[in-house]
């Protein structure tokens, strides 16, 4: 499993983009996020700018929600994705951040409450001397002291409880997000804890533990020459790649009927349909666009091929284009004459045909009228004799 896991870098056909770019968006991560919460603490207005701060967080957090899905749904089978529509990376970044909030409300409502609480009593703003007043009479000075002790131990416990608990039920949270595209199935406890109770995502999970423990260590004396950074990215990719490989089993089972749709005897599937095709990395980056031969198949967001090749030197360099614009098959393609009677076309919509040889019809009507017979209309004494008697 991790060795697999960590060939899919190598495998993958633009490997040094995806780290350079991931790199890049960690450092940013790293460095603007937290300028711009300082700015907004001292000048509120500056939130505004939060949608384009965190620009970076959200499309790292969409990439590795985008390796998971790849993961679960083929096994990186075609090494990590690679960065296109990016569109798509920042919304599910913003997904996924929405997912770890939820997760996290509750432990954040807990401290919010001890928070509340420390400030009511330090400020006075309930006096509390009658209480503590009892409570030295029952305890005595010490008691309080050790009460105190106690219940800040117990929350401490039980916050570190959560928070790894969070951890281990996160990455479920996300595969299950991530195998259909909505956040309400991340949120969902039954999908959630199936995925989470299984063997093979516990395994998975100690695993990417271990090689997130690892992966930051290596990397910690690197962060200053900016290899550090990309290691850390490249440790993430692989994390997510196990927890991917994990939940496959459980998340790839055919179709799995959801409660609102089953009502409507509806089921929906297990793993997301693919993203709309698109052109390849390589052309898309601008590294490799030929401009003459064989055009590879377009690619999906996974970076999965999708339909076959496109043969430049059969249609053109502008045909050759329109045709990868829509979804690399030609709508029409043009013949040669055939036995000199002139062009023979395949037209792609018969309207366009029905409008031509009307067009044409007319012309030819113009014409004969302007000869003065022909095939054109003759409006003789018959007919006008018809409408007299009429």
């Amino acid at each position: 499993m991790l060795k697999r896991a960590l060939a899919s870098l190598i495998r993958s056909a633009d490997g040094a983009g995806v780290l350079t770019v991931g790199g890049v968006l960690t450092l940013l991560t790293w460095t603007v996020t937290p300028l711009w919460v300082v700015g907004v603490v001292a000048f509120p207005p500056l939130v505004a700018l939060g949608p384009l701060a965190l620009a970076p967080a959200f499309v790292a957090r969409g990439y590795f929600v985008r390796v998971l899905a790849d993961a679960a749904k083929t096994g990186n089978a075609g090494g990590a994705p690679p960065f296109v529509a990016w569109n798509e990376l920042y919304r599910n970044g913003v997904k996924s951040a929405a997912l770890s909030a939820v997760l996290l409300a509750p432990l954040a409502l807990c401290f919010a409450l001890v928070a509340a609480a420390g400030v009511v009593l330090g400020t006075e703003l309930v006096g509390p001397t009658a209480l503590v007043d009892r409570a030295e009479r029952m305890l005595g000075t010490r008691g309080i002291v050790a009460v105190g002790g106690v219940g800040a131990g117990v929350f401490a416990v039980v916050s570190t409880a959560y928070l790894v608990a969070f951890a281990y039920v996160r990455p479920a949270a996300l595969s299950a997000f991530a195998a259909t595209g909505r956040l309400r199935d991340g949120l969902r406890p039954k999908r959630v804890g199936r995925v989470a109770g299984s063997g093979s995502y516990a395994t998975a999970w100690v695993v990417a533990a271990v090689t997130l423990l690892i992966g930051y260590a290596v990397a910690t004396p690197f962060i200053p020459v900016i290899v550090g950074v990309v290691i850390v990215f490249a440790t993430r990719i692989v994390a997510h790649s196990l927890y991917g490989r994990g939940a496959r089993a459980v998340l790839s089972v055919g179709t799995e009927p959801d409660a609102a749709d089953s009502e409507a005897g509806a089921a929906r599937p297990a793993i997301a349909p693919p993203a709309p095709p698109e052109a390849p990395p390589a052309v898309q980056s601008g590294r490799a666009v030929p401009f003459g031969g064989e055009i590879d198949g377009l690619v999906g967001s996974d970076g999965g091929e999708v339909g076959g090749a496109i043969d430049r030197g059969a249609v053109g360099d502008d045909e050759g284009d329109a045709a990868v614009a829509n979804g690399g098959r030609a709508g029409f393609e043009w013949a040669t004459d055939v036995d000199g009677g002139g062009p023979s076309e395949i037209d792609a919509d018969p309207s366009e045909s029905s409008a031509d040889q009307f067009e044409s019809d007319a012309d030819q009507f113009e014409s004969d009228d302007a000869l003065g017979g022909g095939h054109g209309f003759d409006w003789g004494d018959a007919a006008t004799d018809r409408e007299d008697k009429s």
